[in-house]
């Protein structure tokens, strides 16, 4: 495990002491950014989903326990969040999301990657393929209610539309499924280009830690920090083991994708929804940092079978 997971946080941390240090600035990061999840990471995502066997690969059981989880969890932070801290409710459904949304193609893949084998690729894609469409919306669609604003269906799926790693996931997994088979040349050109995509993304996850602080209501960043951590991944745990009696592979594997750290994105429809901001980015770097310790303690209890 340790050897595993140690390449992964070297990377984070190079690309952290990178920018701390001034090797780089953040025009810099911004250009890698754009060309790493625009570009090398949706093909990466394209190529491997188009390319998988995906028959048999998953049960509505796999489906039910990730979903039931994220969604039970989402609504506990809604809820629950507002009456804890004694605030106006309006930025609930951001905090319910920075609370939910895992970071799972940028740290997750890399760990179950480096855990199981590449082949795992296909079936991560697969089980996330509705996480950011469904989350966005829950929490677009409860602002919208709480601060009287229309929510926009049209406006929302075709910002959805835009999200690059969405239309790579997609679009693979809709080659996949019509049975359109590649070309040789096309195949070995895209791994070829997407060879550095996981590495540039722990890289770049790593320098814009540096640009984010934790600000704000610390509180409300420990209570996110620890439901995103701890309250998810035993969820998920709870129902997959005792529920639905899965196997330990998909066990494993769905329970390091909802104990991953806040995702980005979620800071980014934060500050689309203009609630939350401080809140959700404080979140992103307090759980990014307690999950070098979270996600191996995860591991550890899998292994000895603690539950």
């Amino acid at each position: 495990m340790f050897s595993s997971l140690f390449p992964l946080v070297v990377l984070v941390v190079l690309g952290y002491l990178t920018m701390r240090k001034g090797r780089v600035n953040q025009g810099t990061i911004s250009d890698l950014s754009n060309i790493t999840f625009s570009c090398l990471f949706p093909l990466f995502l394209f190529i491997n989903i188009a390319e998988a066997k995906l028959s048999g690969a998953l049960s509505y059981t796999v489906f039910l326990t990730f979903y039931g989880a994220v969604i039970i969890t989402f609504f506990i932070t809604y809820f629950v969040s507002p009456r804890v801290f004694k605030k106006e409710n309006e930025a609930s459904a951001v905090h319910a999301l920075g609370s939910t949304y895992s970071n799972t193609v940028i740290v997750g893949l890399p760990i179950l990657i480096s855990l199981i084998s590449p082949n795992v690729t296909a079936l991560v894609f697969l089980i996330i393929s509705f996480h950011s469409a469904m989350l966005f919306a829950a929490a677009s669609f409860l602002t919208s209610i709480t601060t009287n604003k229309a929510f926009e269906v049209k406006l929302f799926f075709i910002e959805l539309c835009k999200n690059p790693l969405l239309v790579g996931i997609y679009t693979g997994l809709l080659v996949n499924l019509t049975g359109v088979e590649l070309p040789e040349f096309i195949s070995k050109t895209l791994h070829l280009m997407t060879t550095p995509a996981l590495t540039l993304a722990l890289f770049i996850l790593g320098a814009n830690l540096y640009q984010y602080r934790i600000v704000g209501s610390v509180g409300q960043i420990v209570f996110a920090s620890c439901v995103k951590l701890l309250l998810l991944p035993l969820s998920t745990l709870l129902i997959a083991d005792g529920v639905f009696q899965l196997s330990s592979d998909i066990i494993l594997i769905l329970v390091v994708l909802t104990a991953c750290p806040t995702g980005v994105n979620a800071y980014i429809v934060a500050c689309q929804q203009n609630q939350g901001q401080s809140v959700v980015a404080g979140t992103v770097v307090m759980s990014t940092l307690l999950s070098v310790i979270t996600i191996p303690a995860w591991l550890l209890i899998l292994e000895y079978g603690v539950f």
